[in-house]
């Protein structure tokens, strides 16, 4: 497994994107999305919106095939790790989860800082 770095996530994975938008995700300006491949073949992005002294955990997608294996959770893992390595300025990074993702973000160290009447959970990392 590989990860890639851009800011033109159609650039390196437009099927996916347009996978993505058919389940409903939305996509906003200026997010960092890292794309995970597995043999050469993108399977997975994910990304994060970076503000100077926090994040927030953005665009998270998996394709059907790949999914039940804890991809989610390693990839919340992975961008708290590199925001300790790349942005150590940031201490707090928030996520608005679907039911389907909250127990991941939970297992990775989140709190619940609110739920919303459309089943959308807010949670919040502190990362030291």
């Amino acid at each position: 497994m590989t990860i890639k770095t851009t800011y033109d996530i159609n650039s390196l994975c437009e099927n996916l994107v347009t996978l993505s938008k058919k389940e409903g995700l939305l996509f906003s300006k200026n997010i960092m999305f890292f794309v995970v491949y597995m043999k050469s073949k993108p399977i997975a992005f994910f990304g994060l919106k970076i503000m100077e002294n926090s994040a927030i955990i953005k665009c998270d997608y998996v394709i059907k095939s790949e999914r039940g294996n804890k991809l989610l959770q390693k990839m919340i893992i992975f961008r708290l790790n590199w925001l300790r390595i790349y942005k150590p300025k940031i201490k707090k990074v928030t996520a608005n989860t679907t039911q389907m993702a909250t127990n991941s973000h939970l297992k990775s160290g989140a709190k619940i800082i609110k739920k919303y009447n459309n089943n959308i959970t807010k949670v919040q990392y502190e990362i030291l």
